[in-house]
């Protein structure tokens, strides 16, 4: 059993957690006024009247279903056969968790190592739950490129006008290089080892204190790089599957993420048709994933109301806004803050249980 701090994941510091979230509240806020400025509102009193609750119920098994199956896709790999065993609840707080610190960072950058720092409190090391999410990255990569093919036919040419041609092909080219790195990846792991390695000796380091820190990184980074490929020819081998399985949850989750978002229009009194609504909630997504605000805030809230002013009347766009946001977004990242607030606490309480190797 290695000591605790080796494989201890580590969170980004609490002064940056805090400004994450402050920087989240802050382009929220923004994003909303400008929403409101630029695709004004009715009286909030009309804005509730034309509420359909009966559709509004529907959001509760959806949102339930999202969370359900970001946990599945960590709990398949997680089941004791060959990586570590942790329940699908631990899995689903563990996604949580990702959610927050997704919302609190920019590009989304500590959503990562939190997922991995709840995993790693219930036993898995950090290489496994790396793994693990890049797997489902990619899947979540894959679902990117197969639904913007399917924009293609969805959203009629030129309804959005000459200039998003160029946006969507390079939002386009920017999943499928990442999608590609990650397959490669994947697949060829000492790629990157190599990689590193070049660039780390290129690197003018003296003394030989310096020196040997450096050569027993890139000598624990080799261990688990090993570690890493050993993991993902294990699931290729034995469960080939799961990695279908991780597809067609991928595909199931980021539809429902859409379906919310039609609901929500329904629920006003939108007959809005589907496939369009679809097709633009793709390009959307594909369009605030990887937004440097934290959570996309801001991005998200202009991009809906520029797409969706093409389908719901400027009076209701922000409470189109509002409630899509808090339906995919808010409310999911509110639940990871507490779970994650608990891990941190129980972290000062106690210490974690190391993974066994």
């Amino acid at each position: 059993m290695e000591p605790a701090t080796d494989n201890a994941a580590r969170l980004p510091p609490s002064k940056i957690i805090r400004r994450g979230i402050q920087g989240f509240i802050f382009f929220s806020a923004i994003g909303t006024v400008v929403s409101m400025w630029w695709k004004r509102p009715a009286g909030l009193a009309e804005m509730l009247e034309v509420i359909d609750w009966r559709f509004m119920a529907l959001l509760i098994p959806l949102i339930a279903l999202d969370y359900w199956l970001g946990g599945f896709r960590y709990r398949l790999y997680f089941d004791g056969k060959i990586f570590p065993n942790v329940s699908l609840w631990d899995c689903m707080r563990s996604n949580w968790a990702n959610m927050f610190m997704g919302a609190a960072t920019p590009f989304q950058t500590g959503g990562g190592p939190a997922q991995i720092y709840v995993l790693w409190r219930k036993g898995v090391s950090v290489t496994d739950s790396i793994l693990v999410s890049v797997m489902n990255f990619s899947a979540t990569l894959v679902f990117f490129i197969l639904s913007s093919i399917a924009v293609l036919a969805w959203i009629p040419p030129g309804f959005l006008g000459a200039d998003f041609t160029p946006v969507f092909q390079t939002a386009f080219i920017v999943v499928g290089s990442i999608a590609g790195l990650m397959l490669l990846l994947l697949f060829f792991p000492y790629i990157g080892h190599f990689l590193i390695n070049r660039i780390a000796m290129f690197i003018p380091l003296r003394g030989e204190k310096t020196l040997s820190k450096r050569d027993r990184l890139l000598l624990k980074l080799e261990q688990e790089i090993e570690r890493f490929g050993s993991g993902f020819r294990s699931v290729v081998q034995r469960a080939k599957w799961k990695l279908l399985v991780t597809v067609v949850a991928t595909i199931v989750l980021f539809s429902g993420k859409y379906v919310m978002g039609y609901v929500v229009a329904r629920a006003m009194g939108q007959d809005v048709p589907f496939d369009l609504f679809f097709g633009l909630q793709i390009v959307q997504l594909l369009m605030i994933y990887f937004a440097p605000t934290p959570g996309a805030s801001g991005v998200a809230e202009i991009s809906a109301a520029w797409l969706m002013g093409t389908l719901i009347p400027a009076e209701l766009l922000l409470v189109y806004v509002v409630l899509w946001r808090f339906s995919t977004t808010i409310f999911g990242a509110v639940i990871g803050g507490f779970v994650l607030l608990r891990e941190l606490g129980e972290d000062r309480q106690q210490p974690a249980v190391a993974p066994v190797e």
